[in-house]
């Protein structure tokens, strides 16, 4: 990927991991490869906390994502990258030979159970989250902040 590219797929990448769930659309179209060489590139570990979640529920909760949006960005963070067989639609799957990226969140249980939750968007059993319970997972956020 020529380094131009590779700045983009970082800037996406950063974008996502401070709460911006359309980054997806693009991110999708990375390669696992790619989308570690921009992990690298960033710099650290990446990480997010309360604020990041709260501002993906927000957003889709105002109409500014969709529901598939979040569901692939809950699968970025959860797995670190798309795998072949998620229920999110990709051009580019994640070889299983590569290593995914390792998001850091685990530190605080009520991001990981939402996390958990919204990485099921859009399947048949469990992906489904009403309006109601959305709003429950960011008073849950909000609790704590």
């Amino acid at each position: 990927m020529p380094p131009d590219s590779l700045d983009r797929v970082a800037q996406l990448l950063r974008k996502a991991l401070e709460g911006d769930a359309s980054t997806v659309d693009e991110l999708r179209g990375v390669s696992q490869a790619d989308l570690r060489a921009a992990s690298e590139q960033l710099g650290g570990k990446p990480s997010f906390g309360r604020p990041t979640v709260l501002r993906v529920l927000g957003d889709w909760r105002d109409g500014r994502v969709t529901e598939a949006q979040v569901g692939s960005w809950a699968l970025l963070m959860f797995l670190g990258g798309f795998p072949e067989g998620s229920p999110v639609s990709t051009p580019v799957q994640a070889d299983a030979t590569e290593e995914p990226i390792h998001v850091d969140y685990s530190d605080d249980d009520v991001v990981n159970d939402v996390i958990f939750e919204l990485k099921d968007l859009g399947e048949i059993v469990d992906g489904i989250i009403t309006n109601a319970e959305r709003n429950e997972m960011i008073e849950r956020l909000e609790a704590a902040l």
